[in-house]
C-alpha cells in the first residue's frame, strides 16, 4: 500500500529561492493573469519578478510558507498591515520596471478595484497561494494554510482573499472562507472577494 505524507512545510526567509517561480507557473493560465497580459510569452516573462516583488515585500511580516520541496507557497499580510506594503511609493517604481507599459494600465485597474472594495475590518489577508500545477490535488496547498487559519483561530481574527476562479473559490471554501461579492475591473474577468471568519471552537480552547 502506498502512503502518501504530509508536506513539510516552513516560513520562508531572504534566503529562500524560487517562490517567484512557482507562484508565476501557477497562475500563467489564470484568466486573471491572461487578460492582464494577453500575450502569453509576455506574460511568462513578466510573473516571475512580479511574484518576486511581492514575495520580497511580505517577508518581512514572517507570513510566507512553502513546503519542503519548494512545490507550492501562500503569501499573507498581517492584521496590521493586511496589504502588506511598507513604502508604497518604492513598490510603485518597481512594479513599473517590472511591468511592460502597454499592460501596466490593466494592473492599475486590478489594484484600484481590489483595493476599492478591501475591507477595513482588521484581518490577516491571503495575497498569494499556489502550487505548481503538476503537483496540484495532493494537500499541499491546504497544509500551507494551515498555520495562518490556525493562527486566525487561536487569535479570533478573520481572514480574507480574493478568488481569481471558481476553482480556487472552492478550495477557499473548504477552508471556511465564505463568498462575499463578485467584482472585476472593466472588462476583465471576476474575481471573488472571500471572508473567513475564525472558528469559535479553537478561541474557546486557548
Amino acid at each position: 500500500m502506498t502512503t502518501i505524507s504530509t508536506p513539510r512545510i516552513r516560513t520562508a526567509t531572504p534566503e529562500t529561492s524560487g517562490l517567484g517561480d512557482v507562484l508565476a507557473r501557477a497562475f500563467q493560465e489564470d484568466p486573471v493573469f491572461t487578460w492582464w497580459i494577453p500575450d502569453a510569452d509576455r506574460r511568462r516573462a513578466t510573473l516571475p519578478p512580479f511574484f518576486d516583488l511581492f514575495v520580497e515585500t511580505f517577508l518581512v511580516h514572517d507570513l510566507v510558507y512553502v513546503d519542503a520541496d519548494t512545490t507550492g507557497t501562500v503569501v499573507w499580510g498581517p492584521p496590521s498591515n493586511p496589504l502588506g506594503i511598507e513604502d508604497e511609493e518604492a513598490f510603485g517604481v518597481r512594479m513599473e520596471e517590472i511591468v511592460a507599459e502597454t499592460d501596466l494600465p490593466r494592473v492599475i485597474e486590478i489594484v484600484t478595484t481590489l483595493a476599492e472594495h478591501h475591507p477595513s475590518d482588521p484581518h490577516y489577508y491571503l495575497q498569494w497561494a499556489a502550487v505548481l500545477p503538476e503537483h496540484q490535488g495532493r494537500g499541499i496547498g491546504s497544509v500551507l494554510l494551515a498555520p495562518v487559519l490556525q493562527r486566525c483561530d487561536r487569535e479570533g481574527v478573520p481572514a480574507y482573499t480574493e478568488a481569481t476562479s471558481l476553482h480556487n473559490c472552492r478550495l477557499y471554501e473548504r477552508h471556511g472562507f465564505a463568498f462575499i461579492s463578485e467584482i472585476a475591473p472593466a472588462d476583465g474577468p471576476p474575481l471573488y472577494r472571500m471572508w473567513r471568519e475564525p472558528t469559535a471552537h479553537s478561541r474557546s480552547s486557548r
